[in-house]
């Protein structure tokens, strides 16, 4: 069904709602406002009903969430089709409205810390002309690309020339490259060792089961059995538990083989091998309703960040989170009989998904489709518990608490990228958006102490989101000095810490991609997860330097606790270092998927020009 386009209205949508269970237990009237029937206003409590689809009892607020969606994804197309017609907003009460029309056409509403504007929108679409047929790519603009293009606008207007050369493979970010088909070996393959086996299988738990728990060690014990004992049968005609077990074997040795593969390019080719075998049962082990087919849905998601023309990652995600919903793993059960081995097990699993999902989708600028009003799962551990915890399990800890700051950087998302005008949010919003961050990072005073999955990613994770956060106002300061005289009424302004956090981000994946084999450092996985954050890094350090040759707009601090008492424009000591290092991060990118070659040429062209301009400011 295209909602988009659909006839019937969201005032006769909103109709069909079920009387809320409040309504129905006190036998009342129930009317169809939105988040919440009056009377469940009047009582201060949560308006839900029944979903027979979905067997589950939801919050009404839930459903306005879905109609603010379509309200958001109704105004993107009317940008693309080039239309005015405003976007539709629900935010009034339903005795409020006008009934007489189908649909009530308003501006956006007033935000609490600030005011939406209707003449800016960073969001991008991207004609991919590899594909057959030829298709557009919508990347928001959370995504380093919608700061590439600003980047590239202002140097062409500052500098006057092209600081680039179009004549590139398209993005390797375009996630809809091919689907997961089942395909036929190109050769029998001799059954790997045991040892090797068992060799990949600890890889994979030491590191990639780290940071998304989907298995428990134990359970994959007893599959490594089960596949070296169907290797090289008939494995499409596997049925059950043995092809879960195969399946999840597989796909477990294929994605550590892709990890391992950035120290021994042989593994490139055992990577495929594994990958091509799983594959013969992959509908077998897909079509059921069970944890054991979510478990194969994320493997080929966690497969696909690391080849992401290997199959449909937004399409595996969307089937991922339905499966968790119907298994009821996004919320507390309340089941007595529930011990705690699994309860751990559906918390980790769920939290992985989410945190996966969660990160695509702001790393394409698309909503998600596990909203926060639905979950009520508990985190599978706390911080508070890393004091007793030996130093494997306080990875596990430190990752949970990483899964926090997923989530406050999905309601930042919401309210700072969601809509679909650029909101233009006041200085204290960013400032206590930024104390949240900062809360999570203190709570992990012991961080430099404790090496591991975990640590890496809560350190890489902290200045990130701090780019994430202050990524608009660069946008926007980019887009106001790229004329040559500054609107009278501008009040953009640079922000000190996103510089510094970039820095700090290049500094930290330049250890990684230098660490040794078997060291936490050279470990860790190089995904295309890591791959948008160094290309964020580095096209974010590009626009500093921009802003500062320009120089009209002023620096500011959102934090001491950061920037201390510096003032004045942004300290570029060590630039040509920086520059050098961003330089050998991309080159290494471009090698592992050469579809990112167009971000290398970007930055090579860009900083030719901009640091000996720097130089002879006295900027460098």
């Amino acid at each position: 069904m295209d909602f988009i386009n659909t006839t019937i209205s969201e005032a006769e949508l909103t109709r069909l709602l079920p009387t809320c269970q409040r309504c129905r237990r006190l036998r009342r009237k129930c009317d169809t406002n939105l988040p919440a029937c009056r009377l469940c206003q009047k009582g201060k409590v949560e308006c839900t009903f029944f979903d027979h689809a979905l067997q589950q009892t939801l919050p009404r607020s839930y459903v306005h969430s879905l109609l603010n969606r379509l309200s958001r994804l109704r105004s993107v197309q009317a940008t693309v089709n080039g239309t005015s017609e405003p976007p539709t907003t629900y935010h009034i009460p339903q005795h409020e409205r006008n009934t007489s029309t189908t649909s009530t056409h308003l501006e956006p509403p007033p935000n609490e810390w600030g005011t939406y504007t209707s003449d800016l929108c960073f969001d991008k679409h991207f004609i991919v002309e590899n594909a057959n047929p030829t298709c557009w790519q919508f990347l928001g603009s959370s995504s380093p690309y919608a700061l590439v293009v600003e980047v590239l606008v202002h140097a062409q207007a500052k500098l006057g020339s092209m600081v680039h050369n179009p004549e590139y493979v398209g993005p390797e970010f375009w996630l809809n490259a091919q689907s997961t088909e089942v395909t036929e070996p190109l050769q029998p393959r001799s059954a790997p060792a045991r040892t090797e086996i068992e060799m990949l299988v600890n890889l994979y738990m030491s590191t990639t089961n780290i940071l998304v728990s989907f298995f428990d060690s134990e359970d994959v014990a007893v599959a490594i059995d089960t596949y070296l004992r169907h290797h090289g049968t008939q494995i499409k005609y596997l049925t059950g538990k043995d092809a879960h077990q195969f399946f999840h074997i597989a796909m477990i040795c294929a994605i550590a083989s892709a990890n391992k593969a950035r120290h021994h390019s042989a593994y490139d080719t055992e990577c495929m091998a594994y990958y091509t075998e799983a594959l013969q049962c992959v509908e077998e082990v897909t079509s059921d309703v069970s944890v054991e087919a979510l478990q194969a849905l994320l493997l080929l998601t966690v497969f696909g960040v690391f080849h992401p023309r290997k199959g449909d990652i937004w399409k595996l995600l969307d089937f991922a989170c339905r499966l968790s919903v119907e298994l009821s793993y996004h919320t507390e059960t309340n089941d007595d009989y529930e011990d705690e081995k699994s309860k751990k097990k559906r918390r980790s699993i769920f939290w992985g998904l989410y945190c996966i999902e969660r990160t695509m989708g702001q790393h394409l600028g698309r909503p998600s489709d596990l909203t926060e009003e639905i979950i009520t799962a508990e985190y599978p551990a706390s911080i508070a518990d890393s004091s007793l915890a030996d130093p494997s399990s306080l990875q596990v800890i430190l990752t949970s608490h990483y899964y926090r700051l997923t989530y406050l950087r999905s309601e930042i998302f919401r309210e700072l990228y969601l809509p679909a005008a650029a909101p233009n949010l006041s200085r204290m919003w960013y400032e206590r958006s930024l104390e949240q961050i900062l809360s999570w990072r203190r709570e992990l005073q012991f961080l430099d102490t404790a090496l591991g999955m975990g640590s890496m990613t809560c350190e890489i994770g902290f200045d990130t989101s701090i780019l994430f956060l202050f990524q608009p106002l660069l946008l926007r300061a980019l887009v106001a000095t790229k004329e040559p005289m500054l609107s009278q009424t501008t009040t953009e302004s640079i922000p000190r810490e996103s510089y510094h956090s970039a820095v700090k981000i290049i500094e930290y994946y330049n250890k990684i991609l230098r660490g040794g084999e078997g060291t936490p450092w050279g470990m860790y996985p190089i995904s295309i997860v890591s791959a948008h954050y160094i290309h964020q890094a580095t096209i974010t350090v590009l626009a500093h330097c921009l802003l500062a040759i320009d120089g009209r707009l002023p620096v500011v601090s959102f934090s001491r606790e950061l920037s201390g008492d510096a003032e004045g424009p942004v300290d570029f000591n060590g630039i040509h270092e920086i520059s050098g290092t961003c330089l050998i991060l991309l080159n290494t990118l471009s090698k592992r998927w050469a579809g990112m070659v167009g971000m290398l040429d970007i930055y090579k062209n860009l900083q030719a020009k901009v640091l000996p301009i720097m130089m002879r400011s006295g900027l460098g």
